[in-house]
């Protein structure tokens, strides 16, 4: 497929253009998250706020995480498994509130 047979939208106020494949990514289901906190029990509350979101897009999304002491308290990593790359897409614009 040669680059003028792709649509392209465009927005007409700002002149930009994006193609669907490049924003939504088809296997592009894994979220990385790293929280920062001064102890693990609000590392454990922040990662709890994520999850209930996450439950909110996908009942059988799937969660681990993992926790390490940092110099300025603990860094947990957690990882999130959607089921399809639409509810990631979705839980990241819903999580830019929390």
């Amino acid at each position: 497929m040669s680059v003028e047979d792709k649509v392209q939208e465009t927005c007409d106020s700002c002149g930009c253009f994006a193609e669907i494949g490049t924003i939504i990514g088809e296997g592009d289901d894994v979220l990385d998250l790293v929280i920062a906190a001064p102890t693990e029990a609000a590392a454990l509350a922040k990662l709890a706020g994520y999850e209930t979101l996450a439950r909110q897009v996908c009942a059988e999304v799937e969660l681990s995480h993992t926790l390490a002491q940092g110099v300025d308290g603990v860094e947990l990593k957690a990882r999130l498994q959607f089921t399809c790359t639409a509810e990631k897409l979705i839980f990241e614009m819903r999580s830019r509130s929390l």
